[in-house]
């Protein structure tokens, strides 16, 4: 018996012999904390996205430079609003888009601020059963929205009239002219979204390639609720996230300087556009004389998890621009965890 615990031992110290010695685990190490400061103008006229790894802003545009967003992704046929214009658009019975069309009793319809395509404005126009394809024969009335100053940007009638080889096909009319516009609008592989401005009355490309973005500061629409709980909507200032491919949490409990990498296996994370949104700040000051501004929470935490599976920590430290003290400047500090 003992012969064989001798044995045994002998042949677990020779098959131990043979083995590496344990290797040291790296410990993990956070990046440097970033401060990012973003030119939205006190107008909140620029959209302006920004790429969390690199630390840039990778693309600006006015606000209102365009009109559609036409979804790139290769089987989609998702038509998105400029939300930013407080755009919104309806469905009419009449099919032929020199027709004078009354909108009275319109029902008007905004792109719910989530992003799921359920809330779209523009829908069904392609429906495809069985491998048939067919198109809604009727014309659709878009209210293009306002700008930055509050101008009106009028109405356009919009025929969509089909979608073959990865390119959308479509006809409008302004409502200052009869004259029939026919478009096309292709997808390529490197954006999420292509726009298209019915004034140029061309596709512009103001969106950077998807990889180079997660972060959208702009306006947008959402749905507000009164006192009562009846849902309006309005046009806020704060930030979306890149749809499908950056996902958020938020928190606010944990000390921002404390959360690291292992605090996000207990968080639920969100794909919606709007998971950061427009509450990181609050409103503070007597209305009636004027006295107001903006306050950052600084409690809100926002855990971002980017297209690469890197993970960061965001707050939000100011409104103004430190040098001009001129609102419409988000000032944020983050982290990679």
């Amino acid at each position: 018996m003992l012969k064989n615990l001798i044995l045994i031992i002998a042949v677990v110290l020779s098959f131990s012999s043979c083995f590496e010695k344990d290797q040291m685990v790296p410990k993990h190490e956070p990046g440097d904390v970033i401060v990012g400061v973003i030119p939205m103008t006190m107008y909140y006229s620029n959209q302006v996205y920004y790429n969390l790894g690199t630390s840039e802003i990778s693309g600006l545009n006015e606000r209102s430079a365009f009109d559609l967003n036409f979804e790139c992704l290769d089987t989609s046929t998702v038509i998105r609003l400029n939300t930013a214009n407080f755009a919104l658009a309806a469905l009419s019975n009449n099919t032929d888009i020199l027709d004078n069309i009354d909108t009275v009793g319109f029902q008007w319809k905004f792109d719910g601020s989530t992003g799921d395509i359920d809330s779209l404005a523009v829908f069904d126009w392609i429906s495809i059963n069985n491998g048939d394809t067919s198109y809604n024969d009727k014309v659709w009335v878009i209210n293009r929205g306002i700008n930055a100053m509050g101008v009106q940007l009028g109405l356009v009638k919009v025929k969509f009239t089909a979608y073959k080889k990865g390119s959308f096909h479509f006809s409008f009319v302004s409502e200052d002219d009869n004259k029939v516009v026919d478009a096309v609008v292709s997808k390529d592989s490197i954006h999420l979204f292509k726009q298209f401005s019915f004034i140029k009355e061309s596709a512009d490309q103001f969106e950077p390639p998807v990889t180079d973005w997660d972060l959208l500061f702009t306006q947008y629409t959402t749905m507000l609720y009164t006192n009562e709980g009846e849902s309006y909507p309005y046009l806020v200032t704060g930030v979306l996230q890149q749809y499908g491919n950056v996902k958020v949490a938020l928190d606010t409990n944990l000390i921002f300087n404390e959360i690291s990498l292992a605090d996000t296996a207990s968080i639920d994370f969100s794909y919606n556009f709007d998971k950061i949104g427009y509450n990181w700040k609050e409103l503070v000051g007597d209305v009636n004389t004027g006295d107001i501004r903006y306050e950052v929470r600084l409690n809100y935490n926002y855990i971002i998890k980017d297209s690469k599976s890197y993970y960061y920590k965001l707050r939000f430290v100011n409104f103004y621009n430190p040098e001009t003290g001129e609102k419409g400047f988000p000032t944020f500090e983050y982290q990679r965890l």
